[in-house]
């Protein structure tokens, strides 16, 4: 679960405490909190993130204890916040940061009773692109800041979920209309993760199996 205490994405002594105490104390595997693949992937201001130096030496120092002083495995969820971003910190009251543009498979807001943020941009192909090679640099660092595995956030509303679901993804292109078109992008950014990932470090994807909304996702999706 998020735990909204980072600084510009960078995790620092409370992350540390809360995932090693975990590994001591005797977890298989532990998945981290959504961890953004850029600034403006993150869905709020106290959000982790995994796209600079710093970010991932500060991740590594909490992978490098787990691996030196447990048995424990520890992977990383990796997402971008699309249409949820610049959402305000649980405890406080609005948005206090920067306002930055969120994207999303079609401009639809998270929620219309939100004053603090604007809707949602329609990705373009270059939108699409950009997050894609955020998604494989995120990977890359993930692999160097010394994560066993990879949890895709695919569920929730985040940006790729925005693609699967019909009550978001209103698009009129390739990546719209039947849920074998609905499915393309996500499955494109899995599979150029995949491939810059080391084959026997698995890569697991979270979806919301249903959006149990009238002509959302349904079971047979």
């Amino acid at each position: 679960m998020g735990q909204y205490v980072a600084e510009n994405g960078l995790v620092n002594d409370w992350h540390f405490q809360h995932y090693t105490s975990r590994a001591v104390g005797g977890l298989g595997l532990i998945l981290t909190e959504m961890t953004a693949v850029s600034d403006t992937g993150r869905i709020t201001e106290g959000c982790a993130g995994i796209y600079t130096e710093n970010q991932i030496n500060a991740w590594k120092r909490i992978t490098d204890f787990i691996h030196k002083y447990t048995q424990t495995k520890i992977g990383i969820q990796l997402g971008h916040s699309g249409r949820k971003g610049c959402s305000k910190i649980p405890w406080e009251e609005r948005f206090q940061g920067n306002k930055w543009e969120l994207l999303s498979a079609s401009a639809i807001s998270f929620n219309e009773n939100s004053p603090e943020t604007s809707g949602p941009k329609e990705m373009t192909l270059a939108d699409m692109q950009l997050v894609k090679n955020q998604f494989v640099q995120a990977t890359k660092n993930a692999d160097e800041a010394g994560f066993d595995m990879i949890e895709l956030q695919a569920h929730h509303g985040f940006l790729l979920a925005s693609f699967l679901s019909p009550l978001t993804n209103i698009r009129n292109d390739e990546f719209g209309g039947s849920i074998e078109n609905r499915l393309k992008y996500p499955l494109e950014v899995f599979k150029a993760i995949r491939e810059v990932f080391p084959k026997e470090k698995p890569i697991s994807v979270r979806i919301s199996a249903t959006d149990w909304a009238e002509n959302g996702i349904s079971e047979q999706d």
